[in-house]
């Protein structure tokens, strides 16, 4: 495994010291990533306008061409960060994709971007309370957010279903159960026996005792529907719960009586009679099913996956070969079958041979070449060379296949392939999402590998997204722990990474485990201790990794770290030159360096301004040096970028981030860095296009929503746009007295004086040596009529205020009166 770690400096306030404290983790390979993006068929002739390219996008969706309306929204999007139609429409595309996590970043900037659209905000409720309810520890945060969204659906219209819904749910997962019924029943008013409302309307009496309500509840909304299955299940599970087996298979039997055709209704009942030790009867009923094959044209392939399941293999065999023989049409499914029972006997050899047949004879089948792939996987095959030549040859075939792709991906992985194992993961991952159907063996490792990926790059809340998604899946999940882990560190959440990592160390020392993986455990804990300054256990843990059999590299630059730490900067600087001079090939070493001098030089900048300066050009120099070793990477440029800045090299620096950007669109700290530094350029278009194309990429990014937000206010346009874009960014940093002043600023402008006004004497009182807080104080008695109050905040924020500000604040007063 590689993993690459990236900790982006610490940003929040509107204009930023564009600091250099990040580290590289994990022995990062500084090559060019050869990173599979898909391309984009740009349509030739003259360039349709962005509402026609959104017309015909339209059409695509409504017409379920996804993948090509998904094209022509990012295309729109490209050309107007601020269509807020495009962002909706994306949204609401990916959800039809089956993609939620993907939409919620489109829906969450169509809110902001038109906060009346209501439909938008039921949609991304919907979602935010979707993730919630499958884990509600790691999804806490979004509640609030789903509660107000609802809030606004309801004010607009009282008796909106999806809002009353939603209410209902809130209330449900809160365990407020008499609100959650309330709202449900409200619900069902409007729209009676409706399936989105009628289960959780029936949990929550039952979760109330009142049972018999629940029961009464789905009886009725069976009586309206006799084909509604979930309401089967409920009752079947409710007879469950008592133990009461005869009540369950009369449920069953009452199923099939009223949907004589459903097969799943039938399968049911058959495993159910199979499973209390009544084969035969089990096998009576699912033999109905060959008494009808126009309503059950798979009667065969039904009945041998009853056998298959009883590991009646030569019953089962017995069927498929009927199917081969009676159903020319499914003739292939059925010899796929035989190939399972031949590996389920354990007769792997005559499974390959004719599982390669079949694939020789079909080689465009899916399924026939998944199954081929699988037995390859399993060393069936023999050679590895040959085996990764073999699934190269079936993913031509079939490069929309998400089972091929992974195991694709393993077989690169198997074979140190990793940019390969990279990117067909993450094909197979977008392929599996297309086909919405979430099978854990390809959805688990397909998101560890992208989290990976997001974690290396820096992009921490998605790689906790992808491993909090396989969790979910898979809860003891070791690399999904560590890379959550790591994830939580990065986002500034260390007290819950802390005592997982913990535990999981203990169970890795008691295990003696020094693999790759259970160092970075270490180290990650390692790095959290030398945080609280707790030395002496992170130098212990990571001098246990230095000195591991084989010796990890990694340990040597986490003491060196620890050096830095302790203030022993001249030691830490001289240990990493001696190993870089050492491993000149090593450019894992290089970039450590150069980053060891940037720390370093920061911390002498107030005590040894030239030794700082020193440091800081030499990091510079050290970084270049990798760029002219044919190595184009985004994290490099980014780096340079910021010393430049520091170095107030500021022409170069804007290359710099310009190339970390052609390098990699997608570098979001790279997009935000340069938005900064046009901002205090006084590039304030440039700035604001920045920071778009920064929420282009993650809609929640605080920094950018806030800058934007007061750029907006202090330009006087889009005011509602900034006001929406103020208080999105006042819920994700609720504590951040900037943040709340640029709420304040946009309430000023937009009139709201009273509630600005608020916001400013608390900013005040909490930090009476900010002269923008004051001056902003000041602004606002001035439009309360309060000159006297006005003058005084004026002239107490001219002692504390820089030159640039103060000619402002002489000019606000000159004009008091």
């Amino acid at each position: 495994m590689i993993t690459v770690s990236r900790h982006a400096p610490s940003l929040t306030g509107r204009i930023h010291s564009l600091s250099i404290t990040a580290k590289i983790q994990d022995g990062m390979k500084l090559i060019a990533a050869s990173l599979a993006f898909c391309s984009l068929i740009l349509l030739s002739g003259c360039r349709p306008s962005p509402e026609k390219l959104l017309a015909t996008a339209n059409k695509y969706h409504d017409n379920k061409k996804y993948k090509e309306a998904d094209i022509l929204y990012q295309k729109v999007i490209a050309k107007d960060k601020t269509n807020a139609e495009a962002y909706y429409r994306a949204g609401l595309n990916l959800l039809a994709e089956g993609m939620p996590g993907q939409a919620t970043r489109f829906l969450r900037r169509a809110v902001d971007l038109k906060p009346s659209n209501t439909d938008a905000s039921s949609k991304l409720a919907e979602v935010y309370l979707t993730a919630y309810m499958s884990n509600p520890a790691r999804f806490k945060q979004l509640m609030p957010e789903v509660s107000e969204l609802t809030k606004k659906i309801l004010q607009q219209d009282p008796n909106s279903f999806t809002g009353l819904r939603l209410q209902g749910l809130i209330a449900f997962s809160d365990r407020k159960l008499d609100d959650a019924v309330a709202a449900f029943a409200k619900a069902n008013q409007i729209k009676p026996y409706s399936p989105d409302v009628i289960g959780w309307y029936a949990e929550s009496l039952l979760l109330l005792n009142r049972q018999d309500e629940a029961q009464k509840l789905v009886r009725e909304t069976l009586n309206h529907n006799k084909t509604w299955s979930a309401g089967y299940l409920f009752l079947y599970a409710l007879a469950g719960k008592s133990n009461d087996r005869a009540t369950q298979e009369a449920i069953l039997r009452e199923h099939v009586r009223n949907d004589p055709k459903d097969t799943g209704a039938i399968v049911q009942l058959a495993d159910f009679l199979r499973q209390t030790n009544r084969f035969d009867e089990g096998e009576a009923v699912i033999k109905r099913v060959l008494a009808d094959k126009q309503a059950f044209p798979a009667a065969h392939e039904i009945v041998g996956d009853y056998y298959m399941r009883a590991r009646k293999f030569d019953l089962a065999t017995q069927q498929y070969e009927a199917g081969v023989n009676d159903d020319d049409k499914s003739k292939l499914r059925y010899q796929q079958r035989l190939v399972a029972v031949k590996v389920a006997e354990g007769h792997t050899d005559q499974a390959l041979n004719l599982a390669k047949s079949l694939a020789a004879a079909n080689p465009k089948d899916a399924v026939t070449n998944e199954l081929y792939a699988r037995l390859l996987l399993t060393g069936a095959g023999g050679d590895a060379g040959k085996t990764l030549a073999e699934l190269k040859n079936l993913v031509q075939k079939d490069p929309g296949n998400p089972t091929l792709r992974l195991y694709l991906s393993q077989a690169n992985l198997s074979t140190n392939h990793f940019d390969a194992a990279v990117s067909e993961a993450n094909e197979a991952l977008q392929a599996e999402m297309k086909n919405k159907s979430q099978r854990r063996e390809i959805i688990i490792p397909a998101r560890l590998i992208i989290a990976r990926i997001n974690e290396g790059k820096g992009q921490h809340a998605q790689a906790l997204e992808q491993t909090q998604q396989v969790l979910q899946l898979d809860a003891s999940n070791p690399e999904a722990r560590l890379l959550r882990d790591q994830a939580l560190i990065g986002l500034g959440e260390s007290d819950q990474a802390k005592p997982d990592l913990e535990n999981f160390a203990a169970q890795l020392d008691k295990e003696g485990n020094f693999s790759r993986d259970a160092n970075q455990v270490r180290l990650l804990l390692g790095r959290l201790y030398m945080g609280t300054r707790d030395y002496a256990k992170a130098g212990a843990l990571f001098d246990a990794v230095w000195k591991a059999t084989p010796p990890d590299y990694r340990g040597f630059e986490a003491l060196q770290e620890l050096n830095l730490a302790q203030g022993k900067t001249d030691l830490a600087v001289s240990s990493m030159e001696d190993f870089a001079n050492k491993n000149p090939a090593n450019l894992t070493a290089r970039f450590d360096l150069a980053n060891i001098q940037a720390t370093a030089g920061q911390m002498l900048a107030r005590t040894d301004v030239p030794r700082a300066k020193a440091l800081l050009e030499a990091a510079a120099g050290n970084y270049k040096l990798i760029l002219k070793s044919n190595t184009n990477s985004s994290l490099v440029w980014y780096r340079l970028g910021l010393l430049q800045v520091a170095l107030g090299q500021t022409d170069s620096a804007l290359a710099s981030l310009d190339q970390a950007i052609s390098s990699d669109s997608q570098n979001e700290a790279a997009h935000l860095e340069r938005a900064m530094l046009l901002d205090h350029l006084g590039r304030t278009k440039d700035a604001a296009v920045g920071y778009n194309r920064v929420l282009g990429i993650d809609p929640d990014n605080t920094v950018a929503l806030n800058n934007l937000a007061f750029l907006n206010a202090d330009n006087k346009t889009n005011l509602e746009q900034a006001q929406s874009l103020a208080e999105h960014a006042k819920k994700r940093a609720p504590n951040s007295p900037d943040v709340a002043d640029t709420l304040g600023y946009v309430y000023y402008q937009r009139n709201l004086n009273t509630e600005a006004l608020q916001i400013f004497r608390q900013a005040v009182q909490q930090y009476p040596q900010n002269p923008t807080f004051r001056f902003h104080l000041a602004m606002a008695l001035l439009k309360q009529g309060d000159k006297q109050g006005a003058r005084d905040e004026a002239e107490k924020a001219l002692k504390t205020a820089p030159p640039a500000q103060q000619e402002r604040i002489k000019s606000f007063v000159s004009q008091i009166g």
